[in-house]
């Protein structure tokens, strides 16, 4: 049970195991609230969650938290090598290991142009990076930590072009396996790889379903669709 929060009225779904749950919506229809809470960031205000039918009050708990893998639109970079960010949830990680982290996720050019490569500072004070280079890194960290089995995406690559995005999917996609993913978008591509797809309108859970089962409907997630095909960002 997903409970209500700040900016959210009346949300009420099931996750599954390993399943992917795509959260879709207008701005400021309640997506980044949601993810908030599920990533263990934000108490709820009300309502109930429950994990495996043991209602908690929060999931801003360590133990919850040490199952979650959380890319967010604009990722933080720690004023470290590019090495050291990319081994956030893995300090321990072998260097063959971020190497092949950092081919899986196209950042091969990146290094190549740094003069340190991989031990080049970044972040504050550091080496500075455009928006796509820190979300490839925060992907970069993921996929480097194979025990986590919540990730947790938030418009993940709000910052890339259509055309780059669809390129970094097709990496993207190995992260899913095994792991149940929560991923907040408005870039439509992503919804027929979603298992199930949830749609806010004002905070408040209006459908929940398939994709193919809610197009074929004509209801919310119709409508979204098609506002966003008539803004061309899909």
């Amino acid at each position: 049970m997903l409970p209500g929060g700040s900016g959210l009225t009346d949300v009420t779904a099931t996750l599954h195991g390993f399943e992917r749950v795509g959260i879709v919506g207008a701005s400021g229809a309640g997506k980044s609230t949601l993810v908030n809470l599920l990533a263990g960031f934000a108490d709820p205000t009300g309502g109930v969650i429950a994990l495996d039918g043991t209602p908690v009050a929060t999931l801003c708990t360590e133990a919850w938290q040490r199952q979650v893998l959380y890319v967010p639109q604009d990722p933080y970079l720690f004023h470290a090598s590019l090495a050291d960010n990319i081994r956030f949830y893995t300090p321990d990680a072998s260097d063959e290991d971020v190497a092949a982290a950092v081919a899986a996720l196209g950042l091969d050019e990146l290094v190549s142009s740094l003069p340190r490569g991989l031990d080049t500072v970044i972040g504050d004070a550091g080496r500075t990076l455009s928006g796509g280079q820190a979300q490839r890194i925060a992907l970069a960290r993921a996929l480097l930590d194979p025990t986590r089995r919540v990730l947790v995406l938030d418009e993940p690559t709000a910052h890339l072009d259509i055309e780059t995005e669809r390129e970094l999917k097709e990496r993207m996609l190995p992260l899913f396996s095994d792991r149940l993913v929560v991923l907040a978008t408005h870039r439509l591509h992503w919804l027929p790889d979603m298992d199930t797809v949830l749609v806010l309108e004002n905070g408040a859970l209006v459908e929940a379903g398939s994709y193919e089962g809610l197009m074929g409907k004509g209801g919310a997630l119709a409508r979204f669709v098609d506002r966003v095909r008539g803004g061309d960002a899909a």
